[in-house]
């Protein structure tokens, strides 16, 4: 490496400007001029060196202006071979002896002669190559390197090919070879072979062009930068992720600071008790950011929604102190719990609610979306996911894998053995007595271990209601509260509470409400003025305890479809029939409707055996065009021209039921 001086015409670089010292005004002042503008400044010879030591000023290899000197860009002395280090000491052996005398002949001849005898040398270079060695030598400041071979200029160094061919081939590229085809090296050669031949015939012979090589096109794609490249061929979002750096890295200072959260379905087939099929569950998983502990976990049917996420939220918030009691297989406390300060999502539909952003504001929880396909902004959530993912599911009967070249010809559903219960048992297991007690290996010890050691009981934050923290993670609609009460998917909510509310600010108040979707038997109602809250329960109790938003929509269907209207009774006697439909439906296994049955049987705490029976049925109800499969929506498989053969299979059931259900009203119309 070279050294240098404050001189004049030495260039500098501050920052991202250079500039030459033109000159020295007194003792500390020094008058630079910007090498583009040409404009003249002044600095102190010490803000000089301070600049220096701070490394905002660098030397720019110690060249004085104006010189030609070509350095080589090899820096350490390593990377040149033994023989290029010898013939370079060999130079400077030359360059030194003559540096302190004059440059000529008469003197500079002697002083070779000695040199090269020293150096047991028969053949010692000419004079005048000295003298150009020494030249180079003293202009970069004495740098060993400016001796070498400049290597940039041997060989023959004229183009083999005339700039036409140049120029089609650089338009071939980018005509065929910048582009989402992904065509090869080979077939853009061809193609511009083809081009250049078609041009060739428009041309007399003594003005062929010749036909390039493989090696040219190879050559002038290597010219185009590796980014642009995959720009072109591969999109920008893949050449943003391939290419992307990590600049900064958010660090976190303790636990609750930061958590994140986020979803995916488990490469594993479950079954139900009776050991049918039903799917693949969903997990949404919120993880602290600083100690890698798992706050909350929610396994379910449900793909990703707000009641997902409200639920995972609620499961991060609350201790696990009842966790040991409903596992008793687990050995080791689940102690990670409490409100975060940040949240970081990703853009999907569920995260961008008003619900959500909601609860999250009240609790002084404050959400960070990360950009659009990165999921490297939230890269901990995701990797435990994956190694969730492997640990648990793969390698055990009924696993997908995680690709269908892995699954090859395995069938998921016929191997599937493990019940959805003992799943969960095996995922809350293995998140509090394996990876909460395994080493870390970025943080160098458990997760358990540093979260207990980082963090005070008094640190954590906790709602200070829990029929508040209900509310505040409930679903947000606006209804307005009449003499009927409040009606929402058409139940009808009301009590003596929301009357004395009435009677102090008006027959019709513009309230909020907040609905529990996996329990539609009660409501939480908001005050006009946010100051109060009122627990309000459904006039159909029996009906709506237990009773999620997905089984009321299916229960809802299914009355109009078979009843033709949409009352109390009609829900009532939809959802005895569905609950005994879907029995049957469980019990067949088929793959169409495994989701949604087994989403049926997990959504709420809905069990056939609650369903309260009905008496107010029509004298002649036989069942219609449709079935349970209508009554669910979603996919097309439960409509069209399946539904003959569906109906075929439930109309035993039904038409079973629907005779019990005319005697019975037969008989009650008699008593009357």
């Amino acid at each position: 490496m070279s050294c240098s001086s404050f001189r004049v015409n030495t260039n500098i670089q501050i920052g991202t400007y250079k500039y030459v010292l033109k000159s020295k005004i007194n003792s500390e002042i020094w008058q630079l001029q910007d090498c583009k503008t040409l404009l003249l400044k002044e600095y102190s010879e010490k803000k000089l060196q301070e600049l220096y030591v701070l490394g905002e000023l660098r030397f720019e290899d110690g060249l004085v202006s104006g010189s030609d000197v070509d350095v080589s860009n090899r820096i350490l002395a390593h990377e040149f071979s033994e023989s290029e280090w010898c013939a370079l000491k060999r130079k400077r052996a030359y360059v030194v002896s003559v540096l302190s005398i004059p440059a000529s002949e008469t003197a500079m001849r002697p002083v070779i002669e000695d040199v090269a005898c020293q150096l047991g040398e028969s053949e010692k270079p000419h004079w005048i190559t000295v003298c150009r060695w020494k030249k180079k030598y003293i202009a970069s400041g004495s740098d060993i390197r400016s001796l070498g071979v400049n290597e940039k200029k041997r060989g023959n160094r004229s183009p083999r090919y005339p700039g036409e061919v140049i120029q089609l081939a650089k338009e071939g590229i980018d005509k065929f070879y910048m582009t989402r085809e992904q065509k090869n090296v080979q077939q853009v050669l061809d193609l511009i072979r083809a081009q250049i031949a078609r041009e060739n015939k428009l041309r007399p012979d003594s003005m062929v062009l010749p036909i390039p090589e493989l090696r040219l096109i190879r050559r002038l794609i290597d010219t185009i930068p590796a980014f642009d490249r995959s720009l072109a061929r591969d999109g920008r979002e893949a050449a943003n992720k391939k290419y992307r750096s990590v600049l900064s890295h958010r660090i976190t200072q303790a636990p609750l600071e930061r958590a994140e959260i986020d979803h995916t379905q488990l490469d594993l087939m479950v079954v139900d008790g009776n050991g049918f099929p039903r799917g693949r569950p969903w997990l949404t998983v919120c993880l602290d950011d600083y100690s890698r502990s798992i706050l909350g976990i929610v396994i379910g049917f449900e793909p990703p929604s707000f009641r997902t996420v409200a639920q995972c939220l609620k499961s991060a918030i609350l201790p696990k102190v009842g966790l040991r009691s409903e596992f008793p297989e687990i050995l080791n406390d689940w102690h990670s719990h409490g409100v975060m300060r940040e949240l970081v999502v990703d853009n999907g539909v569920e995260f961008h609610s008003a619900s959500l952003e909601n609860a999250c504001y009240a609790l002084g929880i404050e959400i960070h979306y990360s950009a659009r396909k990165t999921p490297w902004f939230k890269g901990k959530i995701e990797r435990f996911l994956g190694t969730l993912n492997s640990q648990v599911a793969h390698g055990n009967p009924g696993t997908t894998f995680s690709n269908i070249f892995e699954k090859d010809d395995y069938d998921p559903v016929k191997h599937a053995v493990v019940r959805f219960e003992t799943l969960k048992l095996v995922i809350n297991k293995w998140v509090a007595d394996v990876y909460h007690q395994e080493t870390h290996r970025t943080l160098g010890a458990s997760p358990s271990l540093v979260w207990v050691n980082s963090i005070d009981s008094s640190d954590i934050l906790l709602p200070d209601n829990i029929t508040q923290l209900d509310a505040l993670l409930g679903h947000t609609e606006k209804r307005v509260l009449t003499h009927k009460g409040i009606e929402f998917s058409g139940l009808l909510y009301n009590s003596s509470e929301l009357t004395g509310l009435r009677r102090r600010l008006g027959d019709k108040l513009k309230v909020d409400i907040r609905v529990d979707e996996s329990n539609l038997g009660s409501i939480v109602v908001l005050s006009p003025d946010k100051k109060q809250m009122f627990i309000v329960p459904a006039l159909q109790g029996e009906y709506a305890n237990g009773l999620s938003t997905f089984q009321h929509r299916m229960c809802k269907k299914y009355a109009w479809r078979n009843f033709g209207k949409n009352d109390d009774s009609s829900y009532l006697e939809a959802k005895l029939v569905i609950a005994e439909i879907i029995e049957g439906e469980s019990k067949s296994g088929r793959k169409k409707q495994r989701a949604k049955v087994a989403r049926y049987q997990g959504d709420g705490i809905l069990r056939q055996e609650d369903a309260p029976l009905v008496l107010d049925v029509p004298a002649k109800f036989i069942p219609g065009e449709s079935d349970i499969s209508e009554a669910i929506p979603g996919k097309s498989s439960f409509k069209s021209s399946n539904v003959d053969r569906k109906q075929r299979k439930f109309e035993p059931i039904v038409r079973e039921r629907t005779s019990q259900l005319n005697q019975v009203h037969s008989e009650n119309k008699e008593n009357l």
